[in-house]
């Protein structure tokens, strides 16, 4: 602005050329011309009698704009994106065909990259809507006060997140074993109210039974689960944070907002921490983001929540699998519980599948065998009569006759007591285990202690197993205790007359 006064000033004080002008103001011809061309549009003359920014105004007044090109809208373009199938070169075609006059496709391109790059939610790895949920157990726990003990307890929270729209869930739990880790993940599908495609677990052992980068082994009673609610289960690799991104950056969000949140809270069951992560969850959704319109939630109910998988009609049921064999006597063990599978089926590797309410038992992928879960101890063995062979005759050699046949080699008090304990159920076969613990203990012990023992037990009228090991070792102590007290004469032990007056005679 002052070179601007001072070429008005020697233009119309001291009547210069323009080239003069331009030497004394050190600019260029064609500069003097054209601020002297403004001044004459805009009716400027000398004296000037305006501030700095009124004569900058005139001198320079603003251009009219021409029709501006439609900008598209790069939040549409970022929500669009996460959907199935929807690429930038279809949207950009979209655009052109509402403004033909819009920007070219590199543009586009370029206006994107720049949203994304301002974008908290945009991570490395493009998220499919409806298509993840990322899970895992926050590394920081939480605790209460047991009212009855005082004890003070931990609560471990499970965290998931579909990582589309940042949607998070958290829920706390008294342990991270497998009925809670089932149990969470039902509640994370309730929750969302829908279940996405794939399921990105952690390698807990909960999950992941054997780790591999190809073919990792899975926990069974997990796939179940996976299978009802139809997703498919991808662990994550071994030792690569990256693959659930999302969900780490969650659980520390998780930690931040409500745990740290919570931290001078004091909580005396589960149900009140539940209670007061649901009341900071709803404010962890509800807080704007700050570089984009909108929040979790409203980024879920427009990205993630149209597109997952409906909810079965019922609530999965937690179901525990193990892997073992049916016994000798038939019976197949679960939980300290014998249930009878046929009798041809011994010594056949077996599955059991366990419920809260019932037990089935599969051989070769095959069920065989289902009955409601047995929960009486004064009862443990369930035996159908059809799974029995003729005359209630034993596999393999296994009879009533065949113990009481051994009992009797020991002493008449083991067989009576094996007597007793073959009469005790309802089904000798039932009582088998019991006669071979017995017998096995004639192995490392003598037979006047198994008789002594036997006659115990009989005076005691206790016929288990159970109480005849405890008799024994009792017997077995008395017995030791007896003979330590007995002195033993033999030719090579000097007696005390070897040391009178405290020299040795021969």
């Amino acid at each position: 602005m002052l070179k601007a006064r001072e070429i008005l000033k020697l233009k119309h004080e001291v009547g210069l050329s323009l080239r003069e002008i331009g030497k004394a103001c050190n600019c260029g011809k064609s500069t003097v011309s054209e601020i002297l061309e403004r001044a004459g549009k805009a009716g400027i003359t000398w004296p000037i009698d305006l501030s700095d920014k009124q004569l900058l105004s005139l001198l320079y007044p603003p251009t009219e704009k021409k029709d501006s090109v439609p900008e598209p809208d790069m939040e549409y373009v970022f929500y669009e994106m996460k959907k199935k199938h929807v690429t930038l070169m279809l949207l950009w075609e979209e655009y052109k065909a509402k403004h033909p006059d819009g920007i070219m496709y590199t543009q586009f391109c370029e206006r994107y990259r720049k949203f994304r790059k301002t974008n908290q939610l945009t991570m490395h790895v493009e998220h499919t809507a409806g298509e993840e949920m990322q899970v895992d157990w926050a590394g920081t726990t939480m605790a209460y006060v047991e009212p009855e003990t005082g004890e003070i307890k931990p609560a471990y929270l499970f965290v998931s997140v579909l990582p589309a729209s940042a949607y998070p869930f958290a829920y706390a739990f008294g342990d991270t074993k497998l009925p809670n880790w089932i149990d969470a993940h039902v509640r994370a599908y309730e929750y969302f109210g829908g279940v996405p495609k794939v399921t990105i677990p952690d390698n807990t052992k909960t999950a992941v039974i054997k780790t591999d980068l190809v073919d990792p082994v899975l926990n069974k009673s997990y796939c179940e689960m996976a299978r009802y609610y139809g997703t498919t289960l991808v662990p994550a690799r071994a030792g690569r944070p990256k693959d659930k991104a999302a969900d780490e950056n969650m659980v520390g969000n998780v930690s931040r907002r409500i745990i740290a949140a919570l931290r001078n809270r004091q909580f005396f069951s589960l149900l009140e921490i539940n209670e007061s992560i649901k009341e900071e969850l709803v404010k962890l959704v509800n807080r704007p983001f700050q570089k984009m319109k909108g929040n979790r939630l409203t980024a879920f109910e427009k990205i993630d929540k149209p597109v997952l998988q409906a909810l079965p009609a019922t609530r999965y049921e937690f179901s525990d699998w193990k892997e073992t064999k049916v016994q000798f006597n038939y019976h197949v063990d679960y939980d300290g519980f014998f249930y009878s599978v046929h009798f041809t089926n011994v010594g056949q590797s077996c599955s059991v599948r366990a419920t809260s309410k019932t037990i089935e038992i599969f051989i070769a992928g095959e069920r065989v065998a289902a009955y409601p879960r047995n929960y009486n101890p004064y009862k443990r063995y369930i035996t159908l009569p059809e799974h029995m062979p003729e005359a209630h005759k034993a596999v393999s050699g296994w009879s009533p006759d065949r113990f009481l046949n051994w009992a009797e080699k020991i002493g008449p008090n083991t067989r009576e007591l094996l007597q007793y304990v073959l009469e005790s159920r309802e089904y000798p076969v039932q009582t088998y285990r019991a006669c071979m613990g017995i017998m096995r203990f004639s192995k490392s012990h003598s037979a006047e202690i198994m008789e002594a023992a036997s006659q115990e037990a009989l005076a005691q009228k206790t016929y288990s197993f159970k109480y005849f090991s405890i008799i024994l070792k009792q017997v077995t102590a008395k017995a030791t205790d007896t003979n330590d007290e007995k002195i033993v004469n033999h030719v090579n032990i000097r007696g005390s007359r070897a040391y009178a007056g405290g020299g040795i005679h021969a």
